[in-house]
């Protein structure tokens, strides 16, 4: 096929390199799924066959080996002779299953069977699973109440992100009084106001939610105003010509038009509000997973802080998963449209 006059060939298309939305655009190769599988069988069998430099009970890092071992032969069966999503899946996978079976070999050689990258500092997957084990209750609560914490923040700066973003987008009069306050308030660091709120809210959960809030309104607020005003005059004029109200322009209208670049000022916060939740917790929580990463390293305990950050890296990508997965549903019209 054609684009812009140059012949481009349709597995470009399917693999993105053109523009496509193809999900899983890598091919199925046996080797590459076969190669998956011997990575993480090598990584089961060298912590089992070689000798350890450091203490370390190995039984929960086996349970998970095995469970993935497991899990890619399962993949590789049903994509070799059942399904073809699985395949398309496993494919697009492979590639990454392998190099994170060979880091998985790698990291346990150098820490804990030669001890290269030594005790404290330099702890393996095996002891980080071990410490998740051991404070389960501890991290458990620490999990939940940092995503309280989130959720609400987040919310909260993302509405207000978002309100701000449509009446300084849609109304110039509104835009003149508020953008040198966005300006000025908005690229200052969430995190220089710190001290300030630990004075002015009478706690320090209050003082959390602000931080955050503040971490994520701008990016919001900022990309919805620029998508309003891209939203083309056509649709402003067509609107008023078939009498809709100024509340229906906004919902039918304005809405709609800024969704897209909603969704960049999201993802953006996302990160941004994951940053803020850390330090907020490590200055003024008794319970939170900044807070934990604190008092590990006070302790001297890094397995603690790795055990932490762990769970805080597959938090916040089942977080990233479901605003992708919301991004999709609410976006699903430009998907029929290519």
């Amino acid at each position: 096929m054609k684009i812009g006059g140059e012949k481009v060939s349709s597995n470009k298309v399917k693999r993105g390199l053109t523009g496509g939305e193809e999900k899983y655009w890598k091919d199925w190769h046996v080797k590459w799924n076969l190669l998956s599988i011997l990575a993480v069988a090598v990584a089961l069998f060298e912590n089992i066959l070689v000798n350890s430099k450091e203490d370390v009970d190995n039984d929960s890092y086996h349970i998970f080996l095995v469970i993935y071992l497991f899990y890619l032969i399962v993949i590789y069966l049903l994509g070799q002779f059942i399904s073809k999503k699985v395949r398309k899946f496993g494919g697009h996978f492979a590639q990454l299953n392998f190099s994170l079976g060979f880091l998985l070999c790698v990291q346990d050689l150098v820490t804990e069977k030669f001890s290269v990258l030594g005790l404290p500092y330099f702890v393996s997957f095996a002891q980080v699973l071990e410490q998740i084990k051991e404070d389960k209750i501890l991290l458990l609560q620490s999990t939940g109440s940092s995503l309280v914490l989130w959720l609400i923040s987040f919310v909260v700066g993302s509405v207000v992100g978002i309100v701000l973003g449509i009446l300084m987008g849609r109304y110039r009069q509104f835009n003149y009084w508020s953008m040198p306050f966005l300006k000025v308030i908005g690229i200052i660091p969430a995190a220089a106001w710190m001290p300030i709120t630990m004075v002015v809210f009478p706690n320090s959960f209050l003082a959390e939610v602000f931080l955050i809030v503040l971490a994520v309104w701008f990016p919001v607020a900022f990309m919805t105003m620029g998508g309003v005003q891209s939203i083309l005059p056509t649709y402003f004029e067509a609107a008023h010509t078939l009498g809709f109200s100024e509340g229906r322009i906004i919902r039918k209208i304005v809405i709609p038009g800024a969704l897209p670049n909603i969704f960049i000022g999201i993802f953006t916060a996302t990160g941004l509000s994951f940053t803020m939740l850390v330090i907020s917790e490590m200055v003024g929580a008794k319970v939170g997973l900044g807070w934990y990463i604190n008092w590990a390293k006070g302790t001297g305990n890094y397995s603690q802080v790795y055990a932490a950050i762990t769970i805080m890296a597959l938090l916040f990508s089942i977080i990233f998963a479901f605003i992708n997965k919301l991004q999709e549903v609410a976006l699903r019209w430009r998907q029929s449209a290519s």
